[in-house]
């Protein structure tokens, strides 16, 4: 049958600078390439000698061969335009922020660096080394490297891992309706993982000037692109999106440099996202200093031709040839970048018999190992200090009203008096308010600042987390929190992680909500409560309101505070009425309080969310048969917020404790609650601490089946009564 050709509006280009193009740039732009391109080589050639004397801890990984790539783009870029990048990333760096300290008016061919370049190179080897006066405080080292002054968000160690962070970060300039823009290096690696189809489709869907710069240097590792890519040109892969797909000399700084000022003047004037695929080479293996073909996975005949190609060699020789560099100004660029890789090294080095050692003094400090996680300190975890909390005795005056409605007004009542609150997640802004009507209120009142998103948790959490790093709080709906599992890397490598290896005093001010609906019919893939997964990770806060009242004050103290915060919900809830204060949405709780809910002296029962209720419901059950319960609702669940000294108190008085929780034991907390009871107050205790959890089974849609794997308010008195045996 016959066929016909549909035309697209985006295409596959190539862009080929001409001589009279080269020739067209200006020399100090010219020369301030070259002289990146030297200062590159000369770090990461002392970066392989200082790892043979064991200076450096973890691998290296150089890109001794790829210097243009940096060169052209840190020089054409903007100071406020925003760079993510990969594991391989000291060129990227470097490029962007030895250019973000090169003063107005700076000409390579005379001057000479001034004290804040200077400190730029001694401060990204004191990193890579691990030692405090890196950027990060030696806590990044060679894959994490964050500079946000000068536009660095981050590298990254996960492939593909900078993608979504750094299409957040392009989003965060487009919300603030900024002139700039933000590019991503990725690697020929990373165009096959999937976080790259989910950014780049909401890029194009946003119209975000984010540019995703494929640097392809033909192998991840040791697999060629001809074996891990199905099209042979990876620019190629931006039609799909409706991108313009661009590639050119990975090995020619001028035309990276021209290409990138292209891109940006486009996407300053409303043009959107587009894909670059620079072809270039690293002459080394994956880590280290040998070749690949001593691996035997590249030819050595391939490695002597782009051995001819190199940038440190034919790139100064153009300039020659063009009356842009003579032999002097080479020679003086040449030897700055050398005198300064070499006093960055006696900068953080000692010598003692002719060995180099790194002297103690250079090691971070051991107090500041906790600085970054939740309750480890820090600058702005003291701002938490300074909140107006209150309880419900802190209110003569309390009206009931539904949780969904009171979950709807207050997240309302922040993006009213905060413009850079958003809202994100599937069908947020449809349905009159969401699926469950949780998004009703900002949809009403602030529509502009509540996005739809396609169904791609990797790619909005990532996202999301890019944009909190810009000062945007975003407010995240996963709808389920099974999808969690879907945009794991994003949840627990990068936003769980990344705070604190990028230093630990770097404000994530993301909440990320989600709804249990156990009990609803929708199977194992719709119902689990997922909070033990999300507690394996310190750098998660994790808040489980189980009434209207605490949904508030707990939802203001998680949109203040400095670290990520998962709002644990229950569907069972959603219509359940409460009292609230009726003219006040912005009191605060305080995390780590956990909250009596009912006094008592047989038996401490530690619960949460449903929990609470199911015990409200079997009280005066109980009492009856002559046990007298104490209940404690945790209301923060985190590791760290877990608030034992409450807990402490009521066993001080019953000397029993039993843990009750909806989810299955290998799903929950209460194992964990269990253990650290038993250790912090065995000789309070009159037995062993107790569980009643659900089946631990995954759940089944059947009806009769589901009602038998979970827990209820029967099965929760029986098992007290049978405790208390």
């Amino acid at each position: 049958m016959p066929y016909e050709t549909i035309e697209i509006e985006c295409g596959l280009k190539e862009y080929r600078i001409t001589d009279e193009e080269r020739a067209g740039v200006n020399k100090t732009a010219h020369l301030r390439m070259l002289e990146l391109v030297y200062l590159i080589r000369r770090f990461e050639r002392t970066l392989l000698e200082l790892k043979k004397e064991d200076l450096v801890h973890g691998p290296v990984h150089t890109s001794i061969g790829q210097e243009a790539v940096a060169a052209g783009c840190g020089t054409a870029l903007q100071n406020g335009d925003i760079v993510g990048a990969t594991h391989r990333a000291h060129h990227h760096f470097l490029g962007k922020v030895f250019s973000f300290y090169c003063p107005k008016g700076y000409n390579p061919a005379s001057d000479r660096f001034t004290d804040d370049m200077q400190r730029c190179v001694e401060r990204t080897l004191a990193e890579i080394m691990g030692l405090r006066s890196g950027w990060c405080g030696g806590r990044g080292g060679s894959m994490h490297l964050r500079h946000m002054e000068a536009g660095v968000i981050g590298t990254n160690a996960i492939v593909g891992g900078g993608v979504a962070l750094t299409t957040g970060a392009g989003w965060a300039q487009r919300i603030r309706n900024t002139r700039f823009g933000a590019l991503v290096f990725l690697g020929d690696g990373a165009v096959n993982q999937g976080i790259l189809l989910e950014s780049s489709n909401m890029a194009k869907l946003f119209n975000l000037p984010v540019t995703y710069f494929i640097e392809n240097n033909l192998y991840a590792v040791g697999t060629s692109t001809r074996e891990s890519s199905s099209t042979p040109n990876l620019a190629q892969r931006a039609l799909g999106f409706g991108m313009d797909g661009i590639m050119v000399d990975g090995m020619d700084p001028a035309a990276v440099y021209l290409l990138i000022r292209r891109i940006r003047e486009g996407q300053q004037n409303g043009k959107g996202p587009v894909y670059v695929e620079a072809k270039t080479y690293r002459f080394l293996h994956h880590a280290g200093d040998r070749s690949g073909s001593s691996f035997k996975y590249r030819d050595p005949a391939e490695e002597n031709a782009w051995s001819k190609r190199d940038p440190a060699v034919q790139y100064p020789e153009q300039l020659k040839s063009i009356g842009m560099l003579n032999a002097g100004e080479d020679s003086l660029i040449r030897e700055k970048t050398e005198e300064s890789v070499h006093r960055a090294v006696e900068a953080v080095t000692e010598k003692r018999s002719g060995t180099r050692f790194i002297p103690d003094r250079m090691w971070p400090d051991r107090n500041t190992l906790y600085i970054g996680v939740p309750g480890g300190g820090g600058i702005y975890e003291q701002e938490m200090e300074g909140l107006r909390y209150a309880e419900r005795e802190d209110f003569s005056r309390l009206d009931r009203r539904t949780f969904v409605n009171v979950m709807s007004e207050v997240a309302a009542r922040r993006m009213e008096a905060d413009d850079s609150v958003i809202v994100l997640g599937e069908e947020v802004a449809n349905l009159g308010g969401g699926a469950y009507n949780a998004t009703r209120f900002p949809l009403q009142r602030v529509p502009q600042r509540v996005f739809n998103t396609p169904i791609s948790e990797a790619g909005f959490t990532g996202m999301a987390f890019g944009a909190s790093l810009c000062g945007i709080k975003p407010i995240v709906e996963i709808m389920f929190p099974d999808f969690a599992l879907v945009a794991a890397d994003q949840l627990f490598n990068q936003i769980a992680k990344l705070k604190y290896l990028y230093g630990g005093n770097v404000v994530v001010p993301l909440v990320v909500r989600t709804r249990i609906a156990a009990g609803l019919g929708y199977g194992a893939q719709h119902s689990s409560d997922l909070v033990g997964l999300y507690a394996l990770f310190r750098g998660w806060r994790i808040i489980a309101p189980s009434t209207p009242f605490d949904y508030v004050g707990l939802f203001n103290t998680a949109m203040v505070c400095p670290d990520p915060v998962l709002v644990m919900e229950h569907h069972a809830l959603y219509r359940v009425k409460g009292e609230v204060p009726p003219e006040d949405m912005d009191y605060c709780i305080r995390f780590g309080k956990a909250l009596f809910t009912k006094k008592g002296m047989d038996l401490t029962v530690i619960t949460y969310l449903r929990g609470v209720h199911m015990l409200a419901s079997i009280a005066d059950a109980l009492e009856e048969q002559g046990i007298s319960v104490e209940v404690i609702d945790l209301r923060t669940l985190d590791y760290h917020s877990i608030d034992y000294e409450t807990i402490g108190e009521s066993l001080r008085k019953t000397g029993r404790a039993v843990v009750v929780e909806e989810s299955p034991r290998s799903l929950g907390i209460g194992a964990r609650i269990a253990d650290e009871i038993q250790s912090r107050f065995f000789p309070l205790l009159k037995g062993p601490v107790e569980h009643i959890e659900s089946i631990d089974v995954p759940l089944p849609v059947s009806r009769t089946m589901e009602s038998e794997v979970l827990i209820d308010e029967e099965k929760v008195r029986q098992g007290i009564t049978e405790i208390m045996k």
